[in-house]
């Protein structure tokens, strides 16, 4: 299958109310009488408007058939009203902290029917929940309906998958044995942002951030140390790179391990054997696959390989409205692929006193199989960059 063909507008009205449909049907078959949204990120996906969370609250209550409700500080108004495409109910509150009687839970509280049954997520605070009345159930339903992507989300993902494909492709053609890590972080996010500009001129900057860094092979065991931002490209390796970008509201990546000018011999072995487990996660790949069971795979083939005790993570996670979220390729995740989900293959290896090997390419799961959105050189021969 080609790649479906990238996306660059914002969703629709009718996009949007699709995913509003799912929601009351999910509530409906779980019996809430409201769903209360908290986290930016399912009001981002719900209502395309992007906010940071502080202190004074937003809060998104869906009700079986009516507009939905939403609690907004005045000082938001206009901003939500010129961003959001669905139609919402504001429910104003003037500021926080506020006179009693006008704060944002009295606004809140006036929303919902006596004894009502309310979903709410798991990410709502503490001091939320308890402001909110009636018989709470947590539930997952929003995460839920953004397992599987709609062709559109698909589109954007595939231009998110163009923009860090572009940042990568500038990041390995930087990196050379003494280049400072900010400077190629500089260069690579700045790539990857001028074409998000040229591209979606209006981007919500809410909803846009580009990274791109380079653990230098000292570094390169620990994949979740973050660099520091005068470190040096070392000879050898292994390097491993990342970039990821959330471009107007939806997520990629693009991972790779590579050397520069020389290969030490010790870092052969589990370069081929990171390969290996890679090209064995994608075999796996079509829709009623068990993600559980491939993760399993993967790890008992390093494992008998000799480097087991240096797996420290899954083989992917999943894409959306975010470049980090389910469905995970991961033990314990006991559910089957499904065409449009969006996953990473990321597979890795890492020996302190060698370094970390991973590659990881933005994937999509068609009928039959899968596409990689994301496109760099994969070889180890492709992956010595001469560059002295």
């Amino acid at each position: 299958m080609k790649k479906p063909k990238a996306i660059k507008i914002p969703p629709s009205k009718t996009e949007l109310t699709s995913r509003l449909d799912k929601v009351r049907r999910l509530m409906e078959k779980e019996g809430f009488d409201y769903f209360v949204c908290f986290d930016p990120i399912n009001i981002y996906y719900l209502t395309n408007f992007a906010f940071y969370v502080h202190e004074r609250p937003f809060l998104l209550v869906i009700s079986p058939s009516d507009n939905p409700k939403m609690v907004v500080p005045l000082l938001e108004e206009a901003h939500i009203r010129e961003r959001a495409g669905i139609e919402l109910e504001l429910r104003q509150y003037s500021e926080y902290p506020a006179p009693t009687g006008k704060n944002w839970y009295d606004v809140y509280l006036q929303i919902f029917n006596e004894n009502a049954t309310i979903g709410i997520e798991e990410s709502m605070s503490m001091g939320i929940m308890e402001k909110t009345p009636g018989k709470k159930v947590v539930s997952a339903i929003l995460e839920e309906i953004r397992l599987v992507k709609s062709d559109y989300e698909v589109g954007r993902i595939v231009h998110a998958s163009k923009i860090v494909s572009r940042g990568n492709k500038k990041l390995l053609q930087l990196c050379k044995p003494g280049a400072a890590e900010f400077a190629l972080y500089q260069e690579a996010t700045s790539t990857m942002t001028s074409k998000i500009i040229m591209d979606i001129p209006n981007a919500n900057f809410k909803a846009t951030e580009t990274t791109a860094a380079v653990w230098p092979p000292s570094i390169s065991h620990e994949p979740h140390l973050v660099p520091n931002i005068f470190a040096k490209m070392e000879e050898g390796g292994p390097h491993v790179s990342i970039v990821q970008a959330r471009v107007d509201g939806y997520g990629a990546e693009i991972e790779r391990t590579f050397f520069l000018n020389s290969v030490p011999d010790k870092a052969r072995g589990p370069f081929e054997i990171a390969m290996k487990a890679r090209a064995l996660a994608y075999e796996s790949l079509k829709p009623e696959m068990m993600m559980s069971e491939i993760d399993k795979k993967v790890k008992k083939f390093i494992a008998k390989s000799g480097y087991g005790e240096y797996v420290l993570h899954r083989t992917g996670h999943g894409f959306g409205v975010t470049s980090h979220e389910a469905p995970y390729i991961a033990e314990g995740y006991d559910r089957v692929l499904e065409k449009n989900m969006v996953i990473s293959i990321e597979p890795g290896i890492y020996i302190p006193g060698i370094g970390g090997f991973r590659h990881s390419d933005t994937v999509l799961i068609t009928d039959d199989g899968y596409v990689k959105l994301t496109n760099s050189p994969e070889t180890l021969e492709e992956l010595v960059l001469e560059n002295k």
